[in-house]
């Protein structure tokens, strides 16, 4: 099972070869959902002005960040490299998983907090709710590795 903790200044993925292999797929079926959520992008703006405007000053860059922070995780899973992050990589791996996250959640329906109510226990352990429950669990064990000192 994989770990996540805290090295000194450093994160470390202790992830075996089938793990990285089945993050990277993953990674690969959801990442094409990033583009369709509405959680990618989301209106700033009633104003459509305003909006126009925010389009054209950020998005560019958002997106452009967003890739650069997927292919970071792509990068290191698809290495043989023991993964250590430092802070601004474990960020850029949560905002990744993050935005994964959100748009599998989005994809199956789910607005609120409360809806593991809706899925009977085998469902969650099945795909894509096991996917949900795994992305999610990554980001908790970052977020804990991070807050360690």
């Amino acid at each position: 099972m994989a770990q996540i903790s805290r090295q000194g200044e450093l994160v470390q993925l202790r992830v075996s070869r089938g793990e990285r292999k089945a993050l990277l797929r993953i990674l690969e079926r959801l990442e094409p959902l990033v583009e369709e959520s509405r959680w990618v992008r989301p209106r700033a703006y009633e104003d459509e002005g305003l909006e126009r405007e925010y389009e054209r000053l950020v998005v560019g860059d958002l997106e452009q960040a967003r890739a650069q922070d997927l292919a970071q995780v792509r990068d290191l899973l698809e290495s043989d490299q023991r993964i250590l992050l430092s802070t601004d990589q474990a960020m850029a791996w949560l905002r990744s998983f993050n935005v994964l996250r959100l748009a599998l959640a989005e994809r199956l329906g789910i607005k609120s907090d409360g809806w593991e109510d809706q899925f009977s226990p085998q469902e969650h352990r099945r795909p894509p709710l096991a996917t949900l429950h795994l992305l999610s669990w990554v980001q908790e064990e970052l977020v804990e590795a991070l807050e360690q000192a």
